[in-house]
């Protein structure tokens, strides 16, 4: 800024002396115009560059020293083409005679009309101006008293002791320039910008008192597809001498135009006050608006130690309460469809903020969606390599709200006819290359979630993301009168990903999250569940593949609906022994229950496949056991459950007493197919037939050996083994026997 004012000094010096002149040439009648080439030699040799004036030249005396010109052009650089750097059509100047006196500089209006600013850099990085700042600086240098440039910068002194101006005793009546047009080319960087119709009004300028500033005009950035217009109007108060600007009542109205604009058209304003102390190195912003686009966004903001590593920001950032779907629509973007409607229709923000060069940390974060709000804090560390962290709060969110309508349906009822995973699903690849850079440490809780129309309420989630490797521990939840405790890692790090995933599900009410994510209540009961599961792989189906660990459930005190266990294996027995058969269709419906005290199992997992030979259930009627597996990959089930009836079973199973019956468990996990193994219950009830009468026939000729011997015990053990020889074994072996397979 400095370097600026120093300019405008010999601009506005250069200026002066051609008034000077023209005074001094009044007086004796002479007219200026004839003094053209010297009035051009005496300012070339102050900006050192070419000037053609080649409008008029008009003059006042008193009490204002003034000159008005006509046409006036400043000659380009070399190398900058021939089109002139600046030209303007008309300017007019004028200095009041009497306070110069006293070493007080009071300009009238100063105005220009016409101006035409050709700004430009080359290829080499040199800009076309620099050559008139080096001579302004050169010349400054060689009229002073041997001073360099760096010594003679101006100084914040209001009178100077040498006899000179000073810019604290610069006083402007007022600045109109009108009809001005800027433009700026880069060819280092291939930009090129441009303003037109640019208007500059002020009032009375006088340094450190307040004047109103007008200001407008269009731009263009042809090479952005970009155009617009720009007008402000504020209240400000520079002070040259202490490098301290303060503004108010700011007005800042935007339109902006072309094809890098959403829907081609946009506006928008700003208003606030602010002031900046360069001296200082600070600044203030107070109560800054923007409106844009449906969004009212109101700012403070300070800032100190500016242009240095120790620079630091602070303030607070509020996003009025607005409506997404309005604004999106404002940009001409398609708002989604979702399943709630009233989704997506009010948001907000509201934040306190501190910054640095390299950082940035937000506080006392409100965020809101709809029915949901957010709080906590969250920063950016090194904004080259970005660490970032949170501690967030959500009160409550529905993530279903949110979808598509009809997904949470369609996937509740896809779900369980799905097999083999589809091409889409076979072929899609998980794209972890976020990970690869990814700095991340965060807490999140959740007083409510839903997701998956599933329920979960206080959830505590810390996780944490370093080399390409993201780790989640743990995650914390209750959920259906239950509580889990999980940890996952996806270590993308490795040329073929990694996952691992462990667990333990404690107290859950089964029924209701089977309800409300199969749309079932085939299983109620109180659950408790483990899991042990790592993988590998960029697609679905070959991570299904790759699934290696174990898991194991406990439900106690439940109940299997929609069918009677122990109804159907009497009415399968029934149809084996020729009785009446419609008993079967008594065994199933939705007011039919298997009520049990505990069914349990553990499952190793090995390439996708589960396992497991420790099936347990227990009823008051049955007990079974099972083993068999489930290909994840295929939801392929096929799995043998062994109903074992009591021997001091009555009522409907009465007759199967001691009778193992298999049962086939097939098809999808979630809505499995099962069916009784007739030929294996009708071999147990044969066996158990057989056994009865071999052993009510041991026993009668173990009567007739005892009645015919007459009591003699070597004789009739030789009988008797000989009779066990024929039948293939005695009473105690054969009833051993038939326990053995039964079990």
């Amino acid at each position: 800024m400095k370097r600026v004012a120093k300019i405008l000094l010999g601009v506005l010096g250069v200026l002066i002396l051609l008034i000077v002149a023209a005074a001094i040439a009044l007086p004796l009648l002479v007219d200026p115009n004839d003094y053209k080439p010297q009035i051009n030699a005496a300012i070339e040799d102050q900006i050192g560059r070419e000037v053609d004036i080649s409008g008029d030249i008009g003059l006042s005396v008193f009490p204002w020293l003034g000159v008005e010109l006509g046409r006036v052009s400043v000659a380009n650089a070399d190398g900058f083409g021939d089109e002139p750097m600046a030209t303007m059509e008309a300017a007019e100047i004028s200095v009041k005679l009497l306070p110069l006196l006293s070493r007080e500089i009071e300009v009238g209006t100063v105005g220009l009309q016409g101006l035409n600013l050709r700004l430009a850099r080359n290829a080499d990085g040199r800009t076309n101006w620099a050559s008139i700042s080096e001579h302004l600086t050169r010349n400054q240098a060689e009229s002073g008293n041997g001073e360099s440039p760096a010594e003679s910068e101006p100084k914040n002194d209001p009178a100077p002791d040498d006899g000179g101006f000073s810019l604290s005793s610069l006083q402007i009546g007022a600045i109109d320039i009108r009809d001005a047009a800027v433009s700026w080319r880069d060819a280092t960087t291939g930009t090129d910008y441009r303003a037109s119709g640019v208007k500059l009004v002020t009032g009375r300028l006088t340094d450190g008192e307040p004047v109103r500033l007008e200001f407008g005009g269009d731009f263009e950035a042809p090479e952005a597809a970009l155009a617009g217009e720009v007008n402000l109007v504020a209240q400000v108060e520079p002070s040259i001498v202490d490098q301290f600007y303060r503004f108010s009542d700011l007005s800042l109205n935007v339109i902006a135009s072309g094809e890098a604009v959403p829907a081609g058209r946009q506006q928008a304003s700003l208003t606030g006050a602010g002031e900046f102390d360069l001296d200082a190195g600070r600044f203030k912003l107070s109560n800054m608006a923007l409106q844009a686009a449906g969004l009212n966004v109101n700012a403070n903001a300070d800032g100190s130690d500016l242009g240095t590593d120790a620079a630091a920001y602070s303030g607070r950032v509020t996003v009025k309460e607005f409506n997404p779907r309005a604004v999106m629509r404002e940009l001409e973007i398609e708002p989604p469809a979702t399943q709630r409607d009233a989704a997506l229709s009010t948001a907000g923000f509201d934040a306190q903020f501190d910054a640095g060069n390299d950082h940035v940390q937000f506080k006392q974060i409100l965020a809101t969606l709809d029915d949901s709000s957010v709080k906590g804090s969250a920063r950016v560390e090194d904004f080259a390599q970005p660490a970032i962290g949170f501690d967030l709060s959500l009160d409550e969110l529905n993530v279903d709200d949110y979808l598509p309508p009809g997904s949470a349906e369609q996937a509740k009822n896809e779900a369980p006819a799905e097999t083999g995973g589809g091409a889409e699903q076979k072929a899609a690849e998980i794209d972890l290359s976020m990970l690869e850079d990814l700095r991340l440490d965060g807490k999140l809780s959740a007083d409510s979630l839903t997701a998956a129309n599933i329920h979960v309420t206080n959830a505590d989630l810390a996780v944490r993301a370093r080399d390409g490797v993201l780790t989640i521990e743990p995650l914390t939840a209750e959920l259906y009168e239950g509580n889990v405790r999980v940890t996952a890692t996806v270590d993308a790090s490795r040329e073929t990903p990694r996952y691992s995933l462990a667990g333990n599900l404690n107290g859950l009410r089964f029924a209701p999250l089977l309800a409300d994510v199969a749309g079932t209540e085939r299983v109620d009961a109180l659950a408790n569940m483990s899991l042990d599961l790592t993988t590998s792989g960029r697609q679905v189906a070959a991570m299904k593949r790759a699934l290696d660990g174990s898991l194991g459930f406990d439900l106690r005190d439940g109940a299997f609906n929609g069918f009677n266990l122990a109804d159907l294996i009497a009415a399968a027995r029934s149809r084996l022994g020729g009785d009446d058969a419609g008993e079967a269709s008594t065994a199933l419906g939705d007011d039919k229950r298997t009520p049990f005290s505990r069914f349990a199992g553990q499952f190793n997992v090995t390439d996708g496949v589960l396992a497991g030979k420790d099936l347990n259930l227990t009823t008051r009627l049955l007990n079974a056991t099972g083993a068999g597996s489930y290909d994840l990959a295929d939801n392929a089930l096929d799995y043998t459950v062994n109903a074992r009836v009591p021997e001091d079973a009555d009522g409907t199973l009465e007759r199967l007493a001691g009778v193992t019956v298999p049962i086939r468990l097939s098809g999808n996990l979630l809505s499995p197919d099962y069916r009784l193994d007739v030929a294996g219950a009708l071999k147990g009830v044969a066996e158990k037939r057989l056994s009865e009468e071999k052993s009510k026939l041991a026993d009668k000729v173990r009567e007739k050996i005892e009645e015919r011997t007459g009591g003699d015990e070597e004789l009739g053990g030789r009988l008797q083994r000989g009779i066990e020889s024929l039948f293939g074994g005695g009473d105690e072996r054969e009833g051993d026997d038939s326990q053995d397979e039964s079990r």
